[in-house]
């Protein structure tokens, strides 16, 4: 009988080892498992970038002049700084200290509503590429649109100042109804004077989401002057989400991509764009880079 017992306990624990073969996984399915991992959301600035900033090292509280010198590259103007609606805030874990940008309930407008200033570059550049990191804030209400920041040249024409060829051109960010992403472009052949619509639409439309972070880029080439055969190409979340390669920004060689515009606000230009409670936007992160940046 006690032999019986032994014999079937060691039956048994042969059983169990099996089983237990079976099921772990071997060394290749590890490694699969392993690589279904989320990619880590941080990429290294590249090493043809010309400009860098996140806000880490920055203490918390309102961020004013004398900040906005230090890592703007001293701009001759702002709005938003002195008025109070700019600051530094802890995003926790996700992103730690990031900008960010007050835009109060029932106004709209540069005067009233974000902040505006720009970084002059330390040459004028015939392509480069931009990126950053934008929130806005849970529950969010877009109402009629909100420009986002981008690169700019010349006299930087916006606000209805349409572009002749021989003064200047925009190429801003910007959303509309319901958060949709749309490169907003002030170049010679836009159909008003007020700048023109791209939507991100690469395979289909991209809108921001309130309460999520997403990561920008934007790359402009110049055209050959007088030609159109400029080149403005956006990702989204490491996404392609827009390419026009069709645009004339200039007539001349005088001007090509010099600054990098900081402009967020609502409008517009009449009421009908007023925030309908206060709203908040995040920005981290900024690359101006010669190569690309998150692709």
């Amino acid at each position: 009988m006690v032999q019986m017992i032994r014999l079937f306990s060691i039956f048994l624990a042969m059983a169990l080892l099996c089983i237990a073969c079976s099921t772990a996984p071997s060394e290749e399915e590890q490694q699969e498992e392993e690589n279904d991992d989320p990619p880590t959301e941080e990429i290294s600035p590249p090493t043809d970038a010309i400009f860098t900033l996140d806000f880490e090292d920055h203490a918390l509280g309102e961020y004013g002049e004398e900040d906005l010198a230090i890592d703007w590259n001293e701009p001759t103007w702002s709005e938003g700084i002195a008025e109070g609606r700019v600051a530094i805030v802890s995003d926790g874990a996700e992103r730690g200290n990031v900008l960010q940008v007050f835009y109060p309930s029932g106004e709209y407008g540069t005067a009233e509503t974000g902040a505006q200033w720009k970084l002059a570059l330390d040459e004028t550049y015939e392509e480069l590429y931009v990126s950053f990191w934008i929130k806005c804030s849970d529950g969010f209400d877009f109402v009629k649109g909100v420009k986002i920041p981008g690169l700019v040249g010349g006299e930087a024409n916006t606000g209805g100042n349409k572009p002749d060829g021989t003064d200047g051109w925009s190429a801003r960010m910007m959303w509309r109804v319901d958060g949709r992403v749309v490169q907003y472009v002030y170049h010679p052949d836009q159909p008003s004077i007020y700048g023109e619509d791209f939507d991100w639409d690469e395979d289909f439309q991209r809108n921001f989401v309130p309460d999520t972070w997403h990561r920008v880029e934007t790359r402009i080439a110049m055209n050959t002057p007088g030609e159109n055969d400029g080149i403005i190409q956006s990702w989204f979340d490491g996404e392609l989400a827009l390419t026009v390669n069709t645009i004339r920004f200039r007539d001349v060689d005088t001007f090509g991509i010099d600054t990098f515009y900081f402009s967020t606000f609502f409008g517009g230009s009449n009421s009908s764009w007023s925030t309908s409670k206060d709203e908040y936007v995040s920005f981290d992160d900024f690359v101006i880079s010669q190569g690309p940046i998150t692709h």
